[in-house]
């Protein structure tokens, strides 16, 4: 096969599953990972494709733009909620950023020297395109609905990475469990969430009292719980002095 054939099927393959890693493509080829290595860098030199560690992604068209630029709606209150997300972290630090619309505004102002594992394809977007950021992407079955990467295989690499930082977002919070839609979203959390030495929620208030069917963990299991305005004082006291509350306008509320 002619290289240009190669790049046009890679390019398909690329629109058909939204990722693409070197080591599926060495092996769908049947080349060597030098040949998809020089196949990624003429993609991404092109501007045909972006290029992530050890992957492929889509170049930022215009749906997906389209997407992104909505961040720029959202309230005022997940900005602050993901400022105050962002002071947390610093030069070196190595972090998990997990699926949510907070979490896109999070990816968006960060700008340190960081390393970055996430399964969320608008991460991957946002943060393989920061020069700063090393970034790697959890990929396999791509779930369109809420945009995230699931393959147990792939997940697995986290349970060799000691993260310093680990950020979650949130369907519900129910009777002080952190709940989600999605039973193999929560199965990449979990992993993060064990390999994680801080973790972070970010949760709007809006949030509690929801229902949804899959459990991360408690409330309590958080070291910082970054929401948009003081819980009720009933709230609080369910945390038992084992989280950090954090929201914007009032300063924060020391729970340690």
């Amino acid at each position: 096969m002619y290289q240009e054939q190669r790049l046009e099927q890679i390019l398909k393959l690329l629109d058909e599953k939204g990722s693409l890693s070197a080591k599926e493509m060495v092996k769908h080829f049947n080349v060597s990972k030098d040949t998809i290595r020089r196949d990624f860098a003429i993609l991404a030199r092109e501007k045909r494709a972006q290029r992530t560690h050890g992957g492929l992604l889509p170049i930022n068209r215009q749906p997906i733009l389209g997407f992104q630029g909505r961040t720029e709606q959202f309230p005022e209150s997940k900005q602050k909620m993901a400022l105050l997300a962002n002071e947390l972290i610093s030069n070196g630090d190595f972090l998990f950023l997990d699926v949510s619309t907070t979490m896109l505004v999070l990816s968006k102002q960060v700008d340190k020297k960081v390393t970055v594992f996430s399964h969320s394809l608008d991460n991957a977007l946002i943060l393989g395109g920061k020069e700063k950021i090393e970034f790697h992407i959890l990929g396999g079955k791509f779930h369109q609905k809420n945009r995230f990467y699931y393959s147990l295989e792939e997940t697995k690499a986290l349970e060799k990475i000691h993260l310093d930082l680990a950020f979650f977002g949130a369907a519900s919070i129910e009777n002080g469990l952190v709940c989600y839609e999605d039973q193999e979203d929560v199965l990449v959390k979990k992993r993060a969430f064990k390999s994680s030495q801080i973790r972070i929620l970010l949760a709007e208030s809006s949030k509690i009292n929801r229902h949804s069917h899959f459990v991360l963990g408690k409330l309590t299991d958080f070291d910082y719980w970054i929401t948009d305005k003081k819980p009720d004082m009933e709230l609080e006291k369910q945390l038992e002095g084992n989280t950090i509350i954090l929201y914007p306008k009032g300063g924060c509320n020391n729970e340690h």
